[in-house]
C-alpha cells in the first residue's frame, strides 16, 4: 500500500481527534537550552537529598591515592574480583535517533539545501516555496503534482524559471534553521536535475553568496529538454556562518529544476548522500553499541499519511514495489517526501515547518550504525497511530493492517536479502551487497492496552510463520513489545504489560517469554530524584528474573531501555542518569540495551528538551549528559563483580506528610465537615464545618480554583481546570502533619469526572492526590507530583468508579507512615505503599573486561564534598601499579554546557599509580569517576 499525498485540507481532519491530546504534550520554548523540565510550573529544586551528620576526617586533595585507611574515609567499598555474578550484555549502551528538533533534515543529514525539491506545502510558511526567495527579475513557479513531466511518481513538483529581462536572474535558498554555513577552502557538491521547457541550452549560474559576495561558483555549460543530473564541484573562498545562499540563475529562457543539492565534501567517512562529520563523530566517539532508530513518535504518526513508513524511506512505488528511477533502486530522488509528526499541521505559513526528506533513511541509519561499530535496532508501526495524540487503531481483519506486518517481515530481507530478492536488492543497489547486521525489531512504540496487545500478538504469529517458513532468514530475529509511556512506579499500563505477557504464556503452553519478546521497550522521563531513588529498579528485589507479576516492577522479560532522561540538561541531572547508569550495567544481564533520548537538539526550532547533543550551522557541544553517557558507555565490562559499598546510606525518611485538600477536575462540587484526627493520639488537628468562612484565611488555591462558602459548605464552582498538575484545588493545613486520618464529605454537582482530595501536600509541586472519578469518571487511583511533573496513574491504586452527580460521598484517607488507605463510604479502594527508595550520598558498580583483564570500578559522589572511598578488591591476580582514571566532574548542580561556550564538564583522562589490592581515593564532589585498574 503506498501513501498519497495529502492536502492541507485533508491534514486538518485529523485535528479532531488531537484536542484532548494536546493538553499533554510537552511545549518547549525555542532558543534555550536549559529548559528543565517539559513542564510550565516550578523548576527542579537543587539539593534534595536527606543529609546525615558529617564525620570530620583528613581528606587529601580530589584524584589523591594514598595508602588503605579505615579511619580517615568516608566510604569502603569492598569488591571481590573472584566472584563473577553474570555477564553484561554486549548491547548495552547505544542511541537512539529520532527525528525531532531538526535533527535529520536540518542536523545529522548534511545537506545544506531546505524544500529541494520543491515538495512543501501549505502548512509552510510560503508553500512550496519555502526557503527560496528571486533573484533579479524573473519568473518562478512551481509546478505542482505532474505526473507526466515530473521526475518521477514521488516527485512531482518541480520549479520552473523563465527569465526574459536580458540579465541573469534565477531563486535563492536560504538553508535550513540558522542557514547555510561554509568553511573556506573546502570543497562542496552541488547537484540539480535540469531541463529547458523553451530550447534554452545554458548555462546555469550556480553561487554561494555571503551578503552580496559571490563567495563560490559554478556553471552547467549546456542542458538538454530532457530531465538529466548535472553536478558541480564548488570551492568557497571564505568562511562564513550567517547571511549565505545558494543561487541558481539562468539567462533568457526557461529551465525546470529539481532537487537542488549542496553537501559537504567532507562528510562522514566520505560517503556521497551522508552526514555531518562533526555530528557523527560524536555519535561515534560514544562507541555505542547499536542505534535505535527512527523513533520515536515519527513511527505512529497521526495517521497512515503522517506515520514514517521505511519503505518509503529508500523508494517505493504507488503499488508498493521498489521504485526503478534512473536504472537504480533506493535514489533519494525516488523516495516520496513525508510530514514529520513533529510539525503542527494546524499551522498555516509556519517558519519552521518539519518534513522528511527521507535522505537520511533506513538504508544510510543501517550504514550509520555499521560506520560506528554498533547494529542498527529499527522500530516499526504496529498499527496503531500516535496513543497520546488520539490516535486511531488500524482495524486487524483489514487489507492496511496486514500490510503493517509484510512490511516489517520485508525489512528483515531488505537487511538479509540477496540481489535476487524484492528488498535485497534495493540494498545491493545502494551499495551494501553484505547484509546489515540485524537481531531486534521494535513492533511500535510507547503503545499499550488492549488494541496493541491485539497487535502485537499478531505480530508475534507472523514472525513465528516466517522462521518457521524461511528459518534461514529469520534466523536468530527477535521482535520487542512495547511497556507504554511511562516507568512501573508511575503508570499502571507498564505493569498490565507484564500481566498480558502472562496470559499469552498461560494460552500458550510450551512456548517461553523468548517466542513472546526478546525484549520489552520502556520508556520513561523523570525528574533526577527519581533516578536517585530508583536506582535498584532492576534489581533482583523489584525486576524478578524468573516471574512476570510476582515483582513490583515485572520481570522475567529482557529489557530495552529506549528511551529515559532526567528532564534538564543540568549537572544534577546528568548525575542522576549517572547513577542510574550503575544500575542499568549492574543489572545487565536482563537489561539488554540503554538509551538516552531524544539525542539532537538545536536553538532555533526546539521541539524537545533536554537533548544530548546540541547544534547549530557550524557548531555542536555535548552536554554534561552527553559527557556521562561517554563515560559509562566507553567503560562497559563483560562480567559484574561483586561489589559493596558501606558509608554511602542515607536513611530513608520518606512518609506521607503534609496538608490536606479538597479539588474537582473539570466538575465543580462542595465539600463539608472537613476534620483531621491524629492516628497516634486520637486528637482532631483541626476540623472545618464551613458554618463561618474562614476560606482565604486558611486556605490556600491553585490559581484557576472558583472557591466559595456558602450555605454552610465548601463550594468550587469552576467547570473548566487550566491547572494542569494540581487540577482545581485548594489546600488546608500544616505541612508537618503525618499519621492522621482525613475524613470529608463531597458532593458533584456537574461536570465531566468527580473529586480531586490532595494530601501529603509539601507545596503545589509537591503532593499527592486522590483522584475519584478520573479519566472521563471510570476510576479511582492516586497519582503523585513531583517538582511540578504529576504522575499517571499509580501502579497497584487503580479501581474502577463512577461518581453520582447530587450524591453526597463518606471519604476518609488515612495515612500511617508510608502507607495509605483511602475509604468511599466505608469500602476500602486505595492500599497503598511508599517505596523504599535507594538515595544514597554515593554508588558504584564494579565490573571485569574479560578481553583486557581490566577491572573497572565505577563510582558516583553526587554530594557537594570530596569524599574519599577506601577501596578493597580480594580474589585478583597480577594488579598493576597504574590505573586509567576517566572523570566527569563540576562546581555547581546547576553547571550546564551552553553550545558556543566553554563546557562547563567533559570527560577527562589521567592515570594514578600506586594501585593495588588495598588504597583509598579521594573522589571529587558532584562527579563520576571511573578507575581502569589493569593487570599484567
Amino acid at each position: 500500500m503506498k501513501k498519497r499525498r495529502r492536502t492541507m485540507k485533508q491534514l486538518k481532519k485529523v485535528l479532531a481527534c488531537l484536542t484532548l491530546a494536546a493538553m499533554v504534550l510537552p511545549v518547549v520554548a525555542c532558543g534555550k537550552k536549559n529548559t528543565g523540565e517539559l513542564q510550565t510550573t516550578g523548576k527542579v529544586e537543587q539539593e534534595t537529598t536527606t543529609k546525615k551528620e558529617e564525620v570530620k576526617i583528613n581528606r587529601p586533595a580530589e584524584n589523591t591515592l594514598t595508602a588503605y585507611d579505615l579511619v580517615n574515609t568516608d566510604y569502603t567499598l569492598s569488591i571481590d574480583a573472584s566472584n563473577e555474578i553474570h555477564d553484561i550484555s554486549d548491547l548495552l549502551m547505544g542511541i537512539f535517533f529520532e527525528d525531532i528538533n531538526f535533527a535529520a533534515d536540518g542536523g545529522l543529514y548534511a545537506e545544506k539545501i531546505v524544500n529541494r525539491s520543491f515538495e512543501f506545502t501549505e502548512i509552510a510558511k510560503n508553500d512550496e516555496m519555502y526557503g527560496w526567495d528571486t533573484v533579479g527579475t524573473i519568473t518562478a513557479e512551481v509546478t505542482v503534482d505532474d505526473k507526466e513531466g515530473s521526475l518521477n511518481e514521488n516527485n512531482t513538483n518541480y520549479l520552473v524559471l523563465t527569465n526574459t529581462s536580458g540579465a541573469q536572474a534565477g531563486v535563492e535558498n536560504v538553508g535550513f534553521l540558522d542557514g547555510i554555513s561554509v568553511k573556506a577552502e573546502a570543497l562542496y557538491d552541488f547537484s540539480v536535475y535540469a531541463k529547458s521547457m523553451d530550447g534554452y541550452t545554458g548555462p546555469v549560474v550556480v553561487n554561494i553568496v555571503q551578503g552580496n559576495t559571490v563567495i563560490g561558483t559554478g556553471a552547467i555549460d549546456a542542458i538538454t529538454s530532457e530531465w538529466v543530473k548535472y553536478e558541480l564541484e564548488i570551492t568557497v573562498s571564505a568562511t562564513a556562518y550567517d547571511d549565505v545562499t545558494l543561487q541558481v540563475l539562468i539567462e533568457n529562457g526557461s529551465v525546470a529544476v529539481d532537487m537542488v543539492s549542496l553537501f559537504p565534501r567532507d562528510t562522514y567517512k566520505g560517503r556521497e548522500n551522508g552526514l555531518r562529520a562533526d555530528l557523527a563523530t560524536m555519535l561515534e566517539e560514544l562507541k555505542p553499541a547499536f542505534v535505535r532508530f527512527p523513533g520515536g513518535c515519527v513511527i505512529e504518526g497521526y495517521d497512515y499519511e503522517t506515520m514514517y513508513n521505511w519503505k518509503d524511506s529508500i523508494g517505493v512505488g504507488q503499488d508498493g514495489q521498489p521504485l526503478l528511477f534512473n536504472g537504480t533502486y533506493g535514489d533519494v530522488a525516488a523516495r516520496e517526501q513525508g510530514i514529520n509528526i513533529w510539525t503542527d499541521i494546524s499551522q498555516i505559513s509556519d517558519p519552521w515547518p518539519s518534513y522528511m526528506t527521507y535522505g537520511l533513511g533506513f538504508f544510510e541509519f543501517f550504514q550509520l550504525a555499521e560506520d560506528i561499530g554498533a547494529i542498527g535496532v529499527p522500530v516499526v508501526n504496529c498499527g496503531l497511530y500516535c496513543q497520546a495524540r488520539g490516535g486511531e487503531a488500524v482495524p486487524t481483519d483489514s487489507a492496511e493492517f496486514q500490510q503493517f506486518i509484510q512490511d516489517a517481515l520485508d525489512l528483515v530481507e531488505f537487511c538479509r536479502g540477496d540481489e535476487t530478492t524484492t528488498w535485497g536488492k534495493v540494498r545491493v543497489a545502494l551499495g551494501h551487497e553484505e547484509p546489515f547486521a540485524l537481531k531486534y525489531i521494535g513492533i511500535g512504540n510507547e503503545n499499550f492496552g488492549n488494541d496493541y496487545y491485539e497487535r502485537y500478538t499478531l505480530f508475534v504469529e507472523a514472525f513465528a510463520n516466517a522462521k518457521e517458513e524461511n528459518p534461514e532468514l529469520f534466523e536468530e530475529i527477535e521482535i520487542m513489545y512495547s511497556s507504554g509511556v511511562d516507568d512501573a512506579t508511575s503508570s499502571t499500563a507498564n505493569y498490565e504489560s507484564y500481566e498480558f505477557a502472562q496470559e499469552w504464556l498461560d494460552s500458550n503452553p510450551g512456548k517461553t517469554i523468548l517466542d513472546f519478546a526478546g525484549a520489552t521497550d520502556h520508556h520513561y522521563y523523570n525528574d533526577p530524584e527519581w533516578f536517585l531513588a530508583n536506582a535498584n529498579y532492576y534489581d533482583e528485589e523489584n525486576y524478578s528474573r524468573d516471574s512476570l507479576t510476582d515483582t513490583v516492577n515485572g520481570g522475567a522479560i529482557n529489557v530495552f531501555l529506549g528511551e529515559y532522561a532526567a528532564k534538564s540538561n543540568t549537572l544534577k541531572a546528568a548525575l542522576a542518569e549517572a547513577v542510574y547508569m550503575t544500575g542499568i550495567e549492574r543489572n545487565g544481564d536482563i537489561i539488554r540495551m540503554a538509551a538516552y533520548a531524544p539525542l539532537f537538539g538545536n536553538l532555533t526550532a526546539t521541539h524537545w528538551a533536554p537533548d544530548l547533543i546540541w547544534f547549530n550551522n557550524h557548531l555542536c557541544t555535548g552536554s554534561i549528559s552527553y559527557y556521562m553517557q561517554k563515560i559509562f558507555s566507553t567503560n562497559v565490562g563483560t562480567q559484574v563483580l561483586q561489589s559493596e559499598l558501606s558509608g554511602a546510606e542515607v536513611e530513608n525518611n520518606s512518609t506521607f506528610s503534609g496538608k490536606i485538600g479538597v479539588g474537582t477536575w473539570n466538575t465543580s462540587a462542595k465539600f463539608d465537615n472537613v476534620k483531621i484526627v491524629s492516628n497516634d493520639t486520637g486528637a482532631v488537628l483541626d476540623e472545618q464545618d464551613f458554618e463561618t468562612d474562614t476560606f482565604d484565611d486558611q486556605w490556600v488555591k491553585t490559581s484557576d480554583a472558583q472557591f466559595s462558602v456558602r450555605n454552610g459548605a465548601l463550594t468550587q464552582s469552576s467547570l473548566i481546570t487550566t491547572k494542569e498538575t494540581t487540577g482545581t484545588s485548594a489546600y488546608f493545613g500544616s505541612t508537618e502533619w503525618e499519621n492522621y486520618t482525613y475524613t470529608v464529605e463531597a458532593t458533584k454537582i456537574a461536570g465531566a469526572e468527580g473529586f480531586l482530595i490532595p494530601f501529603a501536600v509539601q507545596g503545589t509541586n509537591n503532593h499527592y492526590f486522590w483522584n475519584i472519578g478520573g479519566w472521563n469518571n471510570t476510576v479511582s487511583c492516586l497519582q503523585q507530583v513531583s517538582n511540578g511533573s504529576k504522575s499517571d496513574q499509580l501502579s497497584g491504586t487503580v479501581k474502577d468508579c463512577y461518581i453520582e452527580s447530587g450524591r453526597t460521598y463518606e471519604l476518609k484517607v488515612v495515612v500511617t507512615d508510608m502507607n495509605v488507605k483511602c475509604y468511599i463510604d466505608g469500602e476500602l479502594y486505595v492500599d497503598y505503599d511508599i517505596r523504599e527508595n535507594a538515595t544514597a550520598e554515593a554508588y558504584q558498580v564494579v565490573s571485569k573486561d574479560a578481553e583486557t583483564g581490566d577491572i573497572i570500578i565505577k563510582l558516583v559522589n553526587v554530594t557537594v564534598m570530596d569524599r574519599v572511598f577506601a577501596i578493597d578488591i580480594a580474589g585478583a591476580e597480577n594488579l598493576a601499579e597504574e590505573a586509567t582514571v576517566y572523570q566527569v566532574k563540576g562546581n555547581s548542580n546547576s553547571d550546564d554546557n551552553i553550545l558556543g561556550a566553554i563546557e562547563d564538564c567533559i570527560m577527562e583522562e589521567f592515570t594514578i599509580s600506586g594501585v593495588g589490592e588495598q588504597f583509598n581515593f579521594t573522589v571529587p564532589q558532584l562527579s563520576t569517576t571511573v578507575i581502569r585498574i589493569h593487570t599484567n
